[in-house]
């Protein structure tokens, strides 16, 4: 299992959700709902606002807008997502939502989600939002709804709580962040590291959309706010890794406006090798993370 945040960890839950995945539940697939955008940054009323993802039912021409929380909760966060909880046409008519009719039948309802108890914040708002938790015991987690913040869709409330007969959350679906964690970071930087010897072997140059669409699964549903950041941080783990030696293996050329890279390592063997000092490397800064952590 890979070193995330919780956040993260949110993130691919929801995910798996909509997929088939013999090691989870697809209770939101079976009704339809699919991964419509990750991370989206948009204006509404002229405030900015920007959730973790949005999950659409075509069938059922619904949305879920969820912010996967720890355990804080903001009251102006609160405003923002109740404007658009009660005009959910907005979602459409801007296009941040492209997996829905544009008819006057959609929905979308707002969700917070997160492992910690939100039931006791005194943030919490009362209304009609819906919050979810992830209830973790020995067995399993168990994702539930809380007493008088559930969803109104009567089908998509049926399915909770969702057993998830392991407490072994799926990774790989949203694989890293960047800007949340130094976990997150260090997977990111891993990813990229390793995904640099794939696509050298498949292409004779290659650029940074090349290496995030190979380190990353759902790269095109990623907002493209969030991209732009992506782009910025693979750029700058390459650039560090070719001072460090990776720039006998792979040089930079000019294509256009744009950085590109080739391999120039007779042997790409050698270019294995030497990212997997560099990932060693990564790795043993996460463990030692890890134990920094504990001590605490």
């Amino acid at each position: 299992m890979q070193n995330v945040s919780d956040h993260t960890q949110q993130i691919n839950a929801w995910i798996a959700l909509c997929q088939i995945d013999r090691t989870f539940p697809d209770s939101l697939r079976r009704l339809g709902y699919t991964v419509d955008i990750i991370d989206p940054h948009f204006f509404h009323d002229g405030d900015a606002v920007n959730p973790d993802l949005i999950l659409t039912s075509r069938g059922h021409n619904h949305s879920i807008v969820i912010d996967c929380k720890s355990k804080t909760l903001k009251e102006e966060q609160n405003e923002k997502y109740e404007a658009i909880h009660h005009s959910p046409e907005f979602l459409l008519t801007r296009g941040v939502v492209s997996s829905a009719e544009a008819n006057e039948d959609y929905d979308a309802e707002f969700a917070y989600s997160s492992f910690a108890d939100l039931s006791v914040n005194p943030f919490l708002p009362e209304n009609d939002f819906a919050v979810v938790h992830f209830d973790e015991d020995a067995k399993q987690f168990t994702i539930r709804t809380l007493e008088d913040y559930e969803f109104n869709l009567d089908e998509l409330q049926a399915q909770f709580p969702i057993r998830t007969g392991t407490r072994r959350l799926p990774t790989d679906y949203f694989p890293f962040d960047v800007g949340t964690s130094d976990d997150d970071y260090q997977q990111f930087t891993i990813s990229i590291l390793q995904s640099t010897v794939h696509v050298a072997l498949e292409h004779d140059t290659f650029d940074v959309d090349d290496l995030l669409e190979d380190a990353h699964p759902l790269w095109v549903d990623l907002d493209e706010e969030m991209k732009k950041e992506l782009r910025a941080h693979t750029e700058k783990v390459i650039n560090k890794y070719q001072q460090k030696g990776l720039n006998e293996h792979i040089e930079k050329v000019q294509a256009g406006n744009k950085d590109e890279w080739k391999a120039v390592s007779k042997s790409l063997q050698a270019l294995q090798r030497k990212v997997d000092e560099f990932v060693e490397d990564v790795q043993a800064e996460l463990e030692q993370t890890e134990i920094g952590d504990f001590a605490d």
